[in-house]
């Protein structure tokens, strides 16, 4: 057990939870070179790696928690469904898929449902998607994520009053969700109402756009600028 290691992992996990995402980086960093040992300051760094678009090296950190027989099995699921998500951003979908199935198998939850209920989108199998995502919202009708999968499920369908519906009760309980703006926005300017489709847009610029945001930020701003030449 590295303590001072662990030390450094606890001033990261410090400035992570007070939304310096730099420093924190930073420390966990320097403890991970000093065998920073508490596995749920390694997840944290990993997740951290992840939003920065660090992908290897936020998989090499999950993997050492996911593959340590010492750490519990809550750790170790955490561990697992976050490098899902690496393995999603390196190209290697059905991995990630697997991993997640593995975990639904086993311990679903929200999160799973969420991850997995995405990537199944990305995958385009949407009967599949649209069948995993009502269950997910038989599990947790509140979720915005699990909302938010099973509006753009439909929007890719061509359904875009279910779109709509679920896209709106996602907004209702997570108002600043990109992807949910960005899909009312997409929806509205179908409609022709430009107005709250320009709306939507900016207010979806607004909102925490990273490297796993499903959104990007140049989709937001191409819409606006398609919303200049119809209007």
């Amino acid at each position: 057990m590295g303590l001072i290691g662990n030390i450094y992992g606890l001033l990261g996990y410090w400035f992570h939870i007070r939304g310096n995402a730099e420093k924190a980086k930073n420390f966990y960093k320097r403890g991970m070179e000093r065998d920073m040992s508490t596995p749920s300051y390694k997840l944290a760094y990993g997740v951290i790696l992840l939003k920065t678009g660090e992908y290897e090296k936020a998989r090499d950190i999950f993997r050492d928690v996911l593959l340590n027989r010492r750490y519990k099995e809550s750790f170790r699921n955490m561990a697992k469904q976050n490098i899902s998500l690496a393995y999603w951003k390196l190209g290697e979908l059905d991995t990630a898929i697997e991993m997640l199935w593995e975990l639904h198998r086993k311990s679903r939850n929200s999160r799973v449902y969420g991850a997995l209920g995405y990537l199944l989108i990305e995958k385009g199998d949407l009967k599949a998607a649209l069948d995993y995502n009502l269950e997910a919202l038989d599990y947790d009708d509140e979720d915005p994520a699990i909302l938010d999968n099973l509006g753009q499920t439909y929007y890719r369908m061509g359904n875009i009053d279910e779109a709509k519906k679920y896209f709106l009760k996602a907004e209702s309980i997570k108002e600043d969700q990109v992807s949910t703006l960005y899909h009312l926005g997409c929806i509205y300017q179908q409609e022709g109402e430009y107005e709250k489709a320009r709306e939507k847009f900016l207010k979806a610029l607004e909102g925490n756009i990273n490297p796993l945001t499903t959104v990007k930020r140049e989709d937001i701003e191409k819409r606006l600028k398609e919303l200049e030449t119809s209007t």
